[in-house]
């Protein structure tokens, strides 16, 4: 019993972490809005 009530508090803190997020995890994060700089640096490929 003791087992299936840890496995249940368990599940409703994997369930409660999908729903709100962990603020510290940046792939929760909004995808940024406006203008981004330029990061991609293009290399020469020779055929």
């Amino acid at each position: 019993m003791a087992k299936s009530l840890q496995s249940l508090r368990h599940w409703l803190a994997e369930a409660l972490e999908f729903t709100l997020g962990k603020p510290s995890y940046s792939k929760h994060l909004p995808p940024p809005i406006g203008p981004q700089p330029y990061s991609h640096k293009p290399q020469k490929v020779h055929y």
